[in-house]
């Protein structure tokens, strides 16, 4: 027994959780020929920026504007580099607090809060459109790094 493929899709979707108003997952092209579109979007995963100037990763996203579409001016920071130089981490280093424990995740989480904070008032103040941990241009062309603007405000 055939099912007709509008209740297979319709199956398909009811059983991945998509919401029905979501675009469909297959057409058929003018040659009779599937052709299958996956697009992460909805999980949140891996966009690396196709068809825009932009090669990302959006878990390297830490404020502002993350689909790559919408970049006009991102900008880019040393994440390391200030998580160490917040008072948190010195604190954890300097006591040598285990990171596992819960005062090391307490204080670590307080310093991630720290940075995303300092760097949203760069982005806002910078009139950049978002900040990112990770990101580069397809043209080889530099994205500015505002790693030291943030720091001062750490």
């Amino acid at each position: 027994m055939f099912l007709p493929l509008k209740f297979l899709s319709f199956l398909i979707v009811i059983l991945a959780g998509i919401p029905a108003s979501a675009e469909p997952l297959s057409s058929r092209s003018e040659s009779g020929a599937e052709m299958v579109v996956i697009e992460e979007m909805a999980i949140g995963g891996r966009d690396d920026g196709r068809g825009t100037p932009y090669h990302v990763n959006k878990a390297d996203n830490i404020c502002g504007l993350d689909r790559p579409a919408q970049l006009t001016n991102p900008a880019l920071v040393n994440y390391g580099a200030l998580l160490s130089a917040t008072p948190e981490v010195k604190k954890i280093a300097k006591d040598k607090i285990d990171p596992t424990s819960a005062e090391g995740i307490t204080l670590t989480a307080k310093a991630r809060s720290r940075v995303l904070s300092a760097c949203e008032s760069v982005r806002q103040s910078g009139g950049y459109c978002s900040v990112w941990k990770t990101i580069r241009r397809r043209d080889k062309k530099a994205v500015a790094d505002v790693t030291d603007a943030v720091k001062r405000l750490l």
